[in-house]
């Protein structure tokens, strides 16, 4: 008796398709499934699985240690306050993970007690961003202060030639002119 064998197609994921088996294979991992199991479920190979979870793994941005510290502190609060409340109401059982998140919250307090040195360096560059933002201010204001002084000086002159020429109205026409030609420019 000859088997035969028969190749199945791959399916071909797309992006959408892709994320959403990453987020059903972390579910799982954090539910405690095997790597065999997952890969069962997912009609992949234990390998491929491992792949996927190594691929996602690498491309994550890692926080900095103070922060993910913080982080964990976070997560473990209440699971703090649901041990403490069991030893509250005489539950023995409760010693033994009241004392392991204890110990976990000394570990991360180490951890986030770290913080980055404030040294000379850290200044200087501190002090370098806050002159930039300074200069750059002051050259704003300079530029605003010239285009003033020249609205002021051609509304000025415009209107001095204007009454030269002819009068009160065609002052008046001139500034007219000069304020539409400034509205157009700034819109």
């Amino acid at each position: 008796m000859v088997q035969e064998m028969v190749s199945v197609p791959k399916r071909v994921l797309n992006r959408k398709q892709r994320i959403l088996r990453q987020e059903r294979i972390f579910a799982r991992l954090r539910e405690g499934w095997a790597y065999g199991d997952i890969a069962q479920q997912e009609r992949l190979t234990s390998r491929r699985i491992r792949q996927i979870v190594s691929e996602t793994l690498q491309r994550r941005a890692v926080d900095k240690r103070p922060e993910h510290a913080m982080l964990q502190l976070a997560r473990l609060e209440p699971a703090l306050r649901l041990a403490a409340g069991a030893l509250a109401k005489g539950e023995i059982e409760a010693i033994s993970p009241y004392l392991k998140l204890l110990d976990r919250l000394d570990l991360y307090q180490k951890s986030a007690a770290v913080l980055e040195p404030y040294d000379d360096a850290a200044r200087e560059r501190l002090l370098a961003k806050l002159n930039r933002v300074a200069a750059r201010v002051k050259r704003q204001d300079e530029k605003a202060a010239a285009r003033r002084a020249a609205a002021a000086e051609a509304e000025g002159g415009g209107a001095k030639r204007a009454e030269d020429a002819g009068g009160s109205s065609a002052a008046q026409e001139a500034t007219e002119e000069k304020n539409n030609l400034d509205l157009g420019a700034s819109a």
